[in-house]
Parts: structure tokens; sequence; C-alpha cells
């Protein structure tokens, strides 16, 4: 998707969320600049899609205690921009890529991660042809304090549409899903009143 279709609509979940009384917008974080992203991702040999730059040149995550790698919180949800979940910076998102696709190896045994792990719901043009976490699957949204829920996979930077897949502990599940429609779905959940905002201001 265009990436000033993307930067549009989460300008304006962000403006929802406020006009709610949330009180997550004031964490975040100034967005980077296009170059300081790729700088980031190339870090880790990724190159960010323009869906995944549309993120976090928005905002660079949200600036609180619980996006620090290992932090885990006491409460099973970490409040946020996206509704009990957090928002990770790009270079903390990085981090916990890495730790989980090192836990995925560690828990897999020896074999040439990540190919080396292929389900019967596995295509070829399905995140690069592997069920794994892969570094490309950068962290957006986030549980527990470090958990991924949600990633960007940027497996092929060149795509049109970068898909958003849901993370479960190490492995990412098929989806025809978009950042655009995971913005857009966002948006719709404080419409239709599935989010609210407490009396403390956090979106629930």
């Amino acid at each position: 998707m265009a990436f000033s279709e993307v930067t549009e609509a989460l300008r304006e979940y962000e403006a929802k969320v406020a006009e709610k009384g949330g009180t997550a917008p004031r964490r975040l974080r100034p967005g980077l600049t296009r170059e300081d992203a790729q700088r980031i991702a190339a870090g880790y040999d990724v190159t960010l899609t323009e869906d995944a730059l549309a993120v976090w040149m928005w905002h660079d995550g949200e600036g609180t205690l619980p996006y620090c790698p290992g932090y885990r919180g006491k409460a099973e949800s970490t409040p946020g921009i996206f509704a009990g979940a957090g928002f990770p910076p790009l270079s903390v998102a990085f981090q916990l890529a890495e730790r989980m696709c090192a836990l995925w190896e560690w828990g897999e045994g020896d074999g040439g991660y990540p190919t080396h792990h292929m389900n019967k719901n596995d295509v070829k043009d399905f995140n690069g042809g592997t069920s794994a976490m892969c570094l490309w699957d950068v962290p957006l949204v986030v549980y527990d304090g470090d958990l991924p829920q949600t990633v960007i996979d940027c497996h092929d930077p060149d795509a049109k549409d970068s898909l958003v897949l849901s993370c479960d502990y190490g492995y990412v599940n098929p989806s025809s899903r978009t950042v655009l429609d995971f913005v857009r779905q966002e948006i719709g959940r404080l419409e239709d009143g599935t989010y609210t905002v407490n009396e403390n201001g956090i979106l629930l």
C-alpha cells in the first residue's frame, strides 16, 4: 500500500485515541527519518518495506519501561497505543525479533534455521517460505512486555502491500491482512466501542 495511505491512517487512529481521552499518544516517540530507520534495519540485514517505514516514521514506538527486551511486567498486558499491548521502538523491535529467533532455534535444535521448519500451511510466498519467525518479521505489537504478538513481514522489501502476521511464540501464521488493514481495523474498534478508555486514560 502507498506509504502516504498508511501514514494517514495511523495519524487518524492516533487522533481518535486522543479524542477519546487516551493518554497513550503522549508517550509516543518522535518518528525516525527514512535513513535512520533503514540504518537500524540494515544492522540486522533487513530492508524495511514502505509500509514498515510508514509505521516507524510516524512514531518510533512508545517511550516506556516495558520495551526493554527481557523485561516482564506483572500484568498480562501492557497498556499502549494498540490497547492492552505495546508498540516498541524500531531498535527494540529488532532486538525482540532476534531474541525470539534465538529462542526458536534453541528449542528446535540443529537444522539450518529458519527454513528447516515447514508445516502443512507453509506456502512459497508466505514469509519467505517458512512459518518460523525471522529477523525480517518486525514486531509491531508486543504483549507481556516483550513477546511479539503482531509482526510486519519485510522479507520482500519491494512488496506493494506488507502483510501483518500474528505471532505465536516464535511462529507466524499465514494472513492476507496488510498494514493498512490492521490500522483500519484498530480505527474500527475505536469507533464501534470494542476499545474503551478508562478513567485513567488507558486504552482497553
